[in-house]
């Protein structure tokens, strides 16, 4: 698997033999999208192999908390970093996603998840995400296309994107009140 696009463009990173990584197809897709994410905070939820992450790092963000519960694709993340250069803004954390969400402090501009297609707890995500997300910030999640988006108050859902087996939704945070000028900080 190779980095989509941004000044690692091309490079080769790992990936665990039990991982599903999103698709370079949706990577750039998600990236295309999103338009710059220069000098972001992100924020790399169920990372796997670390790809999204590395993503929004070759495409300009100032730094990436990765967090994934397997030892084996940390350590497959850490190796990425260091072929990337990169490990200086990264983080790499092993841990339940849900349980980070619960104790971690920082905020963010971007935060992605692509969970396993089988994990069931998407509505509590969002509402986990809600108080680590910069108001106007943005929450991509990656999940199977027969099924319904989720949505819950402070996140309004502004992109849906369907290919295949898979589907991509774009919220932005907002505050509770704020009225929605449909405005965006993305291009």
């Amino acid at each position: 698997m190779q980095i989509s696009g941004g000044r690692f463009k091309g490079l080769r990173i790992r990936v665990g033999k039990r991982v599903r990584p999103t698709s370079s197809f949706n990577r750039k897709r998600i990236f295309d999208i999103l338009g710059s994410v220069e000098g972001f905070d992100v924020l790399d939820l169920f990372s796997g192999s670390g790809a999204l992450g590395l993503e929004a790092l070759s495409r300009g963000a100032s730094r990436c908390v990765f967090v994934e519960i397997s030892p084996q694709n940390v350590r497959i993340i850490e190796d990425n970093l260091k072929r990337a250069g990169v490990s200086s803004v990264a983080r790499v954390v092993r841990a339940d996603v849900l349980g980070f969400l619960k104790t971690y402090t920082g905020e963010f501009d971007l935060i992605l998840a692509d969970p396993p297609y089988t994990w069931d707890r998407k509505r509590e995500l969002l509402r986990g995400v809600v108080p680590l997300l910069r108001r106007g910030g943005v929450f991509v999640l990656e999940f199977p296309s027969r099924e319904r988006p989720v949505e819950v108050p402070s996140l309004r859902m502004f992109k849906l994107v369907k290919g295949g087996d898979t589907a991509l939704v774009f919220y932005r945070r907002t505050h509770e009140g704020d009225r929605d000028t449909g405005a965006s900080f993305l291009k």
